[in-house]
C-alpha cells in the first residue's frame, strides 16, 4: 500500500454528494433519522477535520476533531517483476496503472509505503488480485457501506479488498457499515499495517 498528502474533496462537491446522497438513503430502510441528522449538521470543514485525522470515529464522536491532514491511499500489485497501482480516484473511479506512470502523475508528492503484517507472499497477493475485480467501478465517496461494492473511495477498497479476500477487517471493526468514512489515515495507521517508508511526520500528527 501506499500513500500520498493529496487535495482531492472541496465543499462544493462534498455538499453537492452530500444532498444527493440523503435523497437517496430515504429509501433505503435501514437509513435512521439519527444518521440523516448527523449527516445534514456536517458541515464540510467538520468532516474535512475528522476524516484527515487519525482517530477512530463512531456515532457518538460526531463533534470532535482534528487539524485538517490530507491523503490518499493505493495498492501496488507487483506481475512478473514490475510494479503496477490499483487505486480508486475521484472522476475515475478504479483503476489500475503502471507504477511508473502513477509517479509521474504526482509530481513532487511524498510517498508512504505500508504493508499489512502477518501475512505470506502469497497472502499479501490475493490483495491486488481482489482490487482488481472492481477495476472500472464508479467512484463513491458517500458510500458508508464498506462492504458494499457498488462503488468505492480510495481508503474503502483497501479495506474491502482485505475484508473479502483474507477474512479480516484491517481496522479491527467488522461491522462494514459506519456512521463515518474510513480514511486513508486511519489506515494508515492500523495496528496491522507496517509503514516501510515515511518521508516525513505526516501520520504522527
Amino acid at each position: 500500500m501506499q500513500q500520498v498528502p493529496t487535495d482531492f474533496y472541496d465543499k462544493q462537491k462534498f455538499e453537492f454528494e452530500k444532498t444527493a446522497y440523503l435523497k437517496q438513503a430515504h429509501a433505503d430502510p435501514d437509513f435512521t433519522a439519527l444518521e440523516e441528522d448527523q449527516l445534514n449538521r456536517l458541515d464540510f470543514e467538520a468532516f474535512a477535520k475528522r476524516y484527515h485525522g487519525s482517530q477512530a470515529l463512531n456515532k457518538e464522536s460526531l463533534g470532535s476533531g482534528s487539524i485538517v491532514y490530507v491523503g490518499h491511499v493505493a495498492i501496488i500489485e507487483i506481475l512478473d517483476g514490475k510494479p503496477f497501482v490499483i487505486e480508486a480516484i475521484s472522476g475515475q473511479g478504479v483503476i489500475r496503472h503502471s507504477y511508473e506512470d502513477w509517479l509521474s502523475s504526482r509530481p513532487g508528492e511524498e510517498v508512504w509505503h505500508g504493508r499489512v503484517t502477518d501475512l505470506s507472499k502469497e497472502q499479501r497477493s490475493e490483495i491486488p488480485a481482489e482490487a482488481k475485480k472492481y477495476v472500472g467501478r464508479p467512484y463513491e465517496f458517500f458510500n458508508l457501506d464498506l462492504n458494499d461494492d457498488a462503488g468505492f473511495y480510495c481508503s474503502k477498497l483497501v479495506w474491502l479488498a482485505i475484508f473479502r479476500k483474507l477474512h479480516f477487517a484491517i481496522d479491527g471493526n467488522s461491522d462494514s457499515k459506519r456512521y463515518f468514512w474510513f480514511s486513508p489515515k486511519q489506515l494508515m495507521n492500523a495496528s496491522r499495517v507496517q509503514v516501510l517508508y515515511s518521508p516525513g511526520s505526516y501520520l504522527n500528527h
